[in-house]
């Protein structure tokens, strides 16, 4: 019995290695093997060896692309994160205005990165955009968000926080489900406040929901491609050039693929090492 249960096992695994392997595997080795020849529109010239590597990693462009994606992610994560931990605690209660903010909070995530990054990149345009009607109450109309460097990074970053907020609170709402209300209503009659039961009950009991939370999003930010080359383009002079950015360019614009998978196999290389920490934090926030 356990060795037929086991073949069924196997067997209904067996399509998932199969779409795993076929979206995944191959795709890497057959970037691996670009990644190590000059392979122009398809066409490998000739092998090059490491030479690909070298070039990306002492290229000042692919450099730039590195500290912006480091900022976007630490920016967009920190606030993303802060604001759906606070709507998390803000609706926390089941009623029926609570109940609704929740949907509303939810639409920007339903909407397809590429359409809401196509109405922001609207609401920015200085002609037709309604944030420069805004900004011309306080005297500021002729600013244009996406052609100032420091400006359109907040606006990549708001970009980012419009939509994944609501990731942020699903799950840290989820994990504040979890506890039971009990315990906070002992906490109260103990004369505990909304700061010390915060900080005492709250963090603690939800460290996994937070870390959980916080990789995912992380992850996310790091690989973003559509919120930069739809909303900015990777300008003005590439001040929001993310790295993924940067590789979908090499490859996709200027057609060489040697050091766009050279980059693509340097990205998933910084991925692998991103996750195996972020997983040994997870093990040691389950010990404790």
């Amino acid at each position: 019995m356990r060795r037929s249960d086991a073949k069924t096992a196997y067997l209904m695994f067996a399509p998932a290695l199969f779409v795993e392997a076929a979206l995944v595997v191959a795709p890497l080795m057959i970037g691996g093997w670009y990644s190590l020849h000059d392979v122009r529109f398809f066409k490998i010239r000739s092998f090059v060896g490491f030479d690909n590597y070298m070039s990306i990693l002492a290229s000042p462009a692919v450099l730039n692309s590195l500290v912006v994606t480091a900022i976007f992610s630490f920016f967009a994560l920190f606030f993303t994160f802060a604001l759906g931990f606070a709507l998390a605690l803000w609706l926390q209660r089941d009623t029926g205005p609570n109940a609704m903010m929740r949907a509303i909070v939810l639409i920007p995530y339903m909407i397809a990165m590429l359409v809401g990054s196509m109405l922001l990149k609207w609401i920015y345009a200085r002609e037709s955009g309604i944030a420069p009607l805004v900004l011309g109450a306080f005297g500021m109309g002729d600013v244009s968000i996406l052609a100032d460097p420091q400006l359109a990074m907040g606006g990549l970053v708001f970009n980012a926080i419009w939509r994944d907020c609501a990731f942020a609170m699903i799950m840290l709402l989820a994990g504040l489900k979890s506890v039971p209300p009990q315990i906070f209503d002992a906490a109260r009659v103990d004369g505990a406040g909304k700061i010390l039961i915060f900080r005492k009950i709250v963090l603690p009991l939800l460290r996994i929901p937070i870390l959980i939370t916080v990789i995912r999003l992380f992850i996310h930010f790091v690989n973003t491609l559509t919120f930069p080359l739809i909303l900015t383009g990777g300008g003005p002079a590439n001040a929001t050039e993310t790295l993924v950015l940067k590789m979908f360019r090499l490859g996709f614009q200027d057609h060489v693929l040697g050091p766009a998978n050279a980059l693509a196999i340097l990205i998933f290389a910084g991925n692998m090492v991103l996750v195996s920490v972020l997983l040994l934090l997870f093990r040691k926030a389950r010990r404790i």
